[in-house]
């Protein structure tokens, strides 16, 4: 099976070494960087280009593996090259829809998961979301994502668009409000590391039960006092200010603050 990948970020990453250790090694890679084309091509051995013609032309599977923003673009750019293969987007907020004017065949290939240079994934715990335009597709991109990790879900176009919402609240807007704790504390020269066992703690609850049955703190109590108690030692900090105000009174409409 040749595989070519199309970006060479993070996913791109992650994935192309993935692929190879579990005997699905990536024929090509193609990204208009040349620079990083070049540095992850040559960590796999294999050839690199940043030109869409130079798309090997008996390419089984395409993973475009870029930005929610190229992906549209780059699908036109690629699409006389293509041929027969079953072209792929790594995204969770774009529908898989937006491939089809460009290929026969096409899908969606999404691990849930927020990735980074510094760490190594954890795949046996990482889902994949796939999704494609034919039947026999889906058994192929289920029969990878089986190979290469453990949790495996079809997840049509409106499903992962909702789930990909609820990803940002979970992942970005939580690491946000654990930013924002790391600040406060280092202004008087506390240690981020007195907050670790309640993030786990937390973490750990919500893993257990419904996040809802589990929440805490001043605004689930209706304690009005404490919480404009806080809101005024945010005064130097509007912008925290409004963000612990809003989630107090979404976590209790009836607080009056």
């Amino acid at each position: 099976m040749k595989i070519v990948i199309i970006g060479a970020g993070r996913i791109a990453w992650h994935l192309s070494k993935r692929l190879k250790s579990k005997g699905l090694p990536v024929a090509q890679i193609i990204s208009r960087t040349a620079e990083h084309a070049e540095a992850l091509a040559e960590s796999l051995h294999v050839p690199w280009s940043d030109f869409p013609a130079d798309l090997l032309p008996d390419a089984d599977w395409v993973i475009i593996a870029v930005r929610d923003d190229a992906i549209e673009a780059v699908a036109e750019a690629f699409a006389p090259y293509a041929n027969n293969a079953l072209v792929t987007h790594t995204s969770g907020g774009t529908a898989g829809a937006v491939l089809a004017p460009h290929f026969q065949r096409y899908g969606v290939f999404y691990p849930l998961q927020s990735f980074s240079l510094e760490h190594t994934p954890i795949w046996s715990k990482i889902p994949f979301c796939v999704d494609a335009q034919s039947e026999e597709d889906v058994l192929l991109l289920k029969k990878i994502a089986k190979t290469i990790g453990n949790l495996v879900y079809r997840v049509n176009d409106e499903q992962r668009s909702l789930l990909h919402v609820a990803a940002v609240f979970a992942n970005n807007f939580a690491n946000r409000c654990f930013a924002i704790a790391e600040k406060i504390l280092e202004e008087k020269d506390l240690p981020f590391e007195l907050l670790h066992p309640l993030m786990e703690e937390t973490l750990a609850k919500a893993l257990q039960d419904s996040p809802a049955r589990m929440q805490t703190g001043p605004a689930m109590r209706g304690d009005a006092e404490t919480v404009r108690r806080h809101l005024n030692l945010l005064a130097n900090n509007p912008e925290w200010r409004e963000i612990y105000r809003e989630l107090s009174e979404n976590i209790n409409p009836d607080l009056k603050v």
